[in-house]
């Protein structure tokens, strides 16, 4: 019994050794690895179908970038097919990071950090990212930093605005996604409401298509994507938005989740019922100036509806501390929007608004750090190298995965 009991704490201190050693060893790398003032990071990104790569370097400097997109082929075959876009992030993503590590100036051999999206996404867009990144991780004998792409987009603003401070509201408007949430610092996010059904962007894109804005303006649109079409031939043609009361989804519930099937069904009846009385056909096309109206009448519906659910979680943040959850500690000091629907300037115009009311500054990336981009996620691995993260992976590379969902 007493030979056993010794067997027994000699293998508990093997483990204990083991386990501590380990600890050790990768605190160590992580130390090497995390040289503030000399990491590079590399960003790639293909989370939807954008495939795109970049290089922050020292004290966050973005030092090169490259971006391929498929906007002409989802255009040209109406909507993101996941199979293509996978395709094509295959053929394009070794160019893509090959020329954003030129643009920097630097070799591969001066990377120190590989950023990557891991999640939320399209499966088969993600695999692409995700591959390649462990390949080349392996290969140059560096860590990895799975990046969540509703949190690059998140922390974009703290890229392009030096003041910005937290806790910040965030606003996230895209083809993929609707969120409402509050950034009270880096890994600390308090999630307020989510498009329930579809995404802003996905209606808008679907009313595109059944107008057929593409073959409009002269066919100039045919690369566009829906929601800036939209934009686009509404302002154009001086559309009238007050000619159609569409409806305001979700007003009497007391949460701050978004709900934007109502409008789109609303504008499909519209649709239909115009084409109906101008000729009593389904087929008949509709004049410019219908189409101008009612791209005008979903542009400010949608404000609408994105307006009073951002006001509604304003108000809820502005509480007195007895009246909300004890996990949001301050009010916000800014109102901080992106994603691609949120460069729609009818909508930022309306959220500018909403900012002034309750005092606080707004921010909005330009619009090509709004949509996809490589230069989120290399600046989002740059935030949490150098916090030293847990998020790092120094070892096991293969252990990295993806997921479709948040």
């Amino acid at each position: 019994m007493y030979i056993l009991e010794i067997m027994r704490n000699k293998f508990r201190f093997a483990l204990n050794f083991i386990h501590n050693y380990n600890r050790a060893k990768e605190s160590t790398l992580l130390h090497r690895f995390c040289r503030c003032n000399f990491s590079n990071i590399l960003g790639i990104e293909t989370s939807c179908d954008d495939t795109a790569a970049a290089v922050i370097g020292p004290s966050g400097k973005l030092l090169g970038h490259c971006l391929s997109s498929q906007t002409k082929f989802s255009v040209m075959l109406g909507g993101v097919i996941p199979p293509v876009a996978a395709e094509l992030h295959k053929e394009n993503i070794q160019s893509v990071v090959d020329t954003a590590v030129a643009k920097s100036n630097i070799g591969f051999q001066d990377l120190n950090f590989i950023a990557v999206t891991v999640k939320p996404g399209m499966s088969l867009s993600l695999k692409i990212g995700v591959s390649f990144a462990k390949s080349l991780a392996n290969r140059l004998k560096i860590p990895i930093i799975p990046i969540d792409h509703m949190e690059a987009h998140a922390l974009t603003a703290l890229f392009t605005d030096s003041q910005l401070e937290f806790p910040y509201m965030i606003l996230l408007l895209s083809g993929g996604h609707g969120l409402l949430g509050i950034v009270q610092g880096l890994e600390d996010y308090i999630l307020l409401g989510t498009a329930l059904d579809a995404s802003p962007g996905d209606v808008l894109d679907k009313l595109s298509r059944r107008l057929k804005l593409n073959r409009l303006a002269d066919k100039s649109l045919k690369n566009v994507t829906g929601g800036k079409a939209i934009e686009i031939i509404a302002k154009m043609y001086g559309g009238n938005h007050h000619r159609f009361n569409l409806p305001l989804p979700r007003s009497q519930c007391r949460d701050c989740d978004f709900s934007f099937t109502g409008i789109h069904v609303a504008a499909e009846q519209l649709i239909n019922k115009l084409e109906s009385t101008n000729s009593g056909s389904s087929e008949c096309t509709l004049s410019i100036k219908d189409i101008a109206d009612i791209c005008a009448s979903v542009q400010f519906g949608m404000t609408r509806l994105i307006c009073r659910r951002t006001q509604r979680a304003l108000e809820y943040c502005m509480l007195d501390n007895e009246s909300k959850l004890s996990i949001i500690r301050n009010r916000p000091t800014a109102l901080v929007v992106s994603g691609g629907v949120g460069s729609n300037a009818v909508i930022r115009a309306g959220l500018i608004k909403v900012a002034e009311f309750y005092n606080l500054k707004f921010v909005a990336p330009p619009p090509d750090l709004c949509t996809d981009n490589g230069i989120m996620i290399a600046w989002n691995g740059f935030l949490l190298q150098r916090e030293k993260s847990s998020r790092i992976i120094t070892e096991n590379i293969s252990s990295v995965d993806f997921s479709p969902r948040y």
